[in-house]
């Protein structure tokens, strides 16, 4: 019987369609990825971007550049949803997602043991991650840095109380193996100015290389209030930012910034309104 597939959704419009153009351009970006001295470091998780690979690509890459040749079991994809709304933490019913590059297996059996564990606030609803992007984004990724052999475990955040990073860590807190990979897929500053956003964003990836979630809402509280000129949000994704930060912060992992940028930076987009992009790095000792 043919699995339950998760078709691409934004293939062409954000990272090419067609196979040998993908593989040579997501292999172009890890190719020029910045080096690091991670090599002989656990990874445990990793902060990436997800807009369009022409905007933020070489950030991600250089998320994905310390994750080349490694082995993971199941990764863990988070974030929160951008393209429909609903209460609750979403995971994906399908068997498997797919992307122009081949096939990965949804971790079914993970998926239901979390789901039994809090069905107050999971559930399964394709619906929620039919067409959304944010995680969408990352399997190609995943399918040119890693192994082989690992399966995914999508998970989307809607409309929740604030405090809600403090249920999903628990959860997540239980059932993460030592072969697991945790993804956390965040833009950051939303519409300012390329000046602005690059003040503010280096600011917002020193809290989360210090784990500092407290330091990191102040931050965000204050910005917004100083009325920055058209500044919405310092991140897109601060539920999966906050559960990430909390499980570093409980398993003792370090942190290390790895790049940033943002849209002005490219020749597509101008400096007066910008979406930042920062790549982050998890670790053990």
């Amino acid at each position: 019987m043919e699995p339950m597939i998760r078709y691409p959704a934004v293939a062409e419009s954000f990272y090419p369609s067609d196979p040998a153009e993908l593989e040579t351009c997501v292999a172009d970006l890890l190719k020029n990825a910045p080096s690091d001295d991670l090599e002989d470091k656990c990874i445990k998780a990793i902060m990436v971007p997800h807009a369009g690979y022409d905007f933020s690509g070489p950030v991600a890459a250089a998320a994905y550049g310390t994750l080349r040749h490694r082995s993971f079991q199941t990764v863990l994809m988070m974030g929160n949803a951008h393209a429909y709304r609903f209460g609750g933490i979403a995971l994906d019913g399908h068997e498997t997602w797919e992307s122009p590059l081949g096939r990965v297996p949804v971790n079914t059996d993970l998926a239901k043991k979390l789901r039994e564990s809090c069905p107050e606030f999971i559930m399964y609803s394709n619906t929620a991650h039919y067409s959304d992007h944010i995680l969408e984004v990352q399997l190609p990724f995943l399918q040119l840095s890693l192994k082989p052999g690992f399966t995914l475990l999508p998970m989307l955040f809607g409309e929740n109380p604030p405090d809600i990073y403090h249920t999903a860590f628990k959860l997540l807190r239980d059932v993460l193996g030592p072969d697991d990979l945790v993804i956390a897929s965040t833009d950051l500053s939303h519409y300012p100015s390329w000046n602005d956003a690059c003040t503010i964003d280096r600011k917002t990836i020193r809290f989360i290389v210090q784990k500092d979630i407290q330091g990191l809402e102040k931050h965000a509280k204050e910005t917004l209030q100083q009325g920055i000129a058209h500044e919405v949000t310092l991140f897109c994704g601060p539920d999966c930012i906050k559960t990430l930060l909390q499980l570093a912060d409980h398993f003792g992992w370090q942190a290390k910034e790895l790049s940033y940028a943002n849209s002005g930076d490219t020749p597509l987009a101008d400096k007066e309104a910008v979406v930042g992009y920062g790549a982050v790095a998890f670790y053990e000792l």
